[in-house]
């Protein structure tokens, strides 16, 4: 488990800071305080410490003064600032001394949990510290869509990002198998991309290189065919495979641009020829979710959920699905979004189906089709359950525990969980963040997106009553989650629904 020490002279600020985050589904035990910068380094030097939080301006030690001490005494300890200046001068400085991000007091409490939450996440990675750890962390959360407008405009002026371009998108980079080699490819797309837009770059957690353009005319066509020649010049075609998303208009929507680069990259069979990568369907679709939802229901066994048959034949004779390859294509990549939703740090899940399915015959038609797409539907459920089996009882016990919260509308929480079973909550969190990748209330919260679906697809259920269904308290904060995960309101997302009936 993970020990945080939150620095502040104003008791009411410490206050604030132990309760507004859940820390415990993060896998940290109570935090620790202190009253300045002294008492926080006496406290450091008793026991260690994995995330300091701290104001800036305090008695005795300012709160840059003990960052610059714990960088040089402990340099893996992750710091956030706090600060009611918002003056170049110290967020500059906060940089260069290689913080996770400042924030400006009054402190929101969405922008601190964000922030705490990619911290944490960078801390389960063992992502190293440096000077560009900010800069990396606010470009993640921009590409993710969490991070408020307020606080990216805030951040985009003081790290040079420019906001107020016509169009953006997102490119990304990565190897075509672990021995390939992409450096000169990756530098010769900077060199070039950089003279016709704005281009920012970074790694994300997936170990692909991705690069934000902005500026006033992004043709994909164009941006492909000056990648394939870079590839080209670069001997590097059979090395390195690139995607490229969709065009946006609004920084706040890069996101979905985002989502389609990372669903290229892990839906995508790697072995196919030529640079570009696409995949053969709508994999955002109110419909490509409906088939995605029925088959984690089904993989989960799931109360009310369909059986492979009744998938197999529903997707079959479905418009537009036509035939038995396309149908597979769909169940393919259906199931690939299952498992890099319920299993995000496994791999090879790509190459493992591709070989499974890719040189099966599909000149198959009728009941000998749906035959063969049900019996695909049954592999994927043996492959599931191993996968879920090599989880520890109580993680395993927790999903189940959080799939029937979210159906019978309960709501769950790990503490409830946590009370049931007897386990402590913070190495719960600890466990579960280890063993599946995702955090016990972001998994909680992406299954009550995903059961909202479902429930959408009743033509008179109200916003507000799927809302409650799903275990939010508040329609106005379904309604924002919903957008974040979806890219869409859930009133737009039905009728995105109604128009393909």
């Amino acid at each position: 488990m993970y020990r945080v020490l939150l620095v502040d002279d104003e008791e009411s600020v410490l206050k604030v800071l132990k309760t507004s985050i859940d820390w415990q589904a993060m896998g940290v035990e109570t935090p620790m305080t202190a009253a300045d910068g002294m008492q926080a380094l006496e406290m450091m030097e008793r026991e260690s410490f994995h995330m300091l939080i701290t104001d800036i301006k305090m008695p005795r030690i300012s709160g840059l003064e003990l960052i610059r001490r714990v960088r040089c005494l402990y340099p893996e300890t992750r710091c956030i600032l706090l600060t009611a200046y918002s003056e170049f001068d110290y967020a500059k400085e906060a940089i260069q001394l290689g913080v996770e991000n400042y924030l400006l007091k009054p402190v929101q409490k969405e922008e601190l949990e964000n922030t705490v939450q990619s911290t944490m996440a960078n801390i389960y990675r063992r992502r190293s510290t440096g000077e560009n750890m900010l800069y990396d962390n606010i470009l993640h959360r921009w590409l993710t869509g969490s991070i408020s407008e307020e606080e990216l405009g805030e951040r985009a002026g003081v790290l040079g990002l420019n906001l107020y371009l016509p169009q953006y998108c997102v490119v990304g980079i990565t190897k075509r198998r672990k021995d390939s080699t992409s450096s000169l490819f990756r530098s010769a797309c900077l060199e070039q991309l950089s003279r016709q837009y704005e281009v920012y770059h970074c790694w994300n957690d997936k170990g692909m290189f991705v690069m934000i353009l902005g500026g006033r005319s992004l043709a994909q066509d164009q941006l492909e065919k000056e990648l394939c020649i870079l590839a080209r010049q670069q001997g590097a075609e059979d090395q390195v495979v690139a995607a490229i998303g969709g065009v946006v208009s609004d920084p706040q929507a890069l996101h979905l641009s985002y989502s389609l680069v990372c669903d290229m990259m892990e839906l995508a069979d790697l072995n196919q020829t030529g640079v570009m990568l696409n995949i053969h369907a709508d994999t955002r679709s109110p419909d490509a979710d409906q088939l995605i939802e029925d088959l984690r229901m089904f993989c989960y066994r799931a109360p009310g959920g369909k059986d492979s048959n009744v998938i197999a034949v529903q997707l079959y004779w479905s418009v537009p699905y036509k035939g038995a390859d396309e149908c597979l294509h769909h169940v393919i990549y259906a199931y690939l979004r299952v498992l890099t939703s319920e299993f995000p740090e496994q791999e090879n899940s790509q190459e493992q189906l591709y070989k499974r399915f890719g040189t099966r015959s599909r000149e198959a038609t009728g009941d000998e089709a749906v035959q063969m797409l049900s019996s695909a539907l049954e592999w994927m459920r043996a492959d599931f359950e191993k996968r879920l089996d090599a989880l520890s009882p109580i993680v395993r016990l927790a999903i189940r525990y959080i799939h029937e919260s979210v159906r019978s509308g309960d709501g769950g929480s790990i503490k409830e969980f946590s009370s049931k079973t007897g386990v402590n909550p913070a190495y719960l969190g600890h466990l579960f963040k280890e063993e599946t990748g995702n955090f016990f209330n972001s998994y909680l919260m992406q299954c009550r997106i995903n059961r909202s679906v479902i429930l959408l697809k009743k033509p008179n259920s109200k916003i507000k009553d799927v809302a409650s269904q799903v275990g939010f308290a508040s329609t106005s904060y379904f309604v924002r989650c919903f957008r974040e995960s979806k890219g869409v309101s859930p009133a737009r997302y039905r009728i995105g629904r109604e128009e393909q009936s």
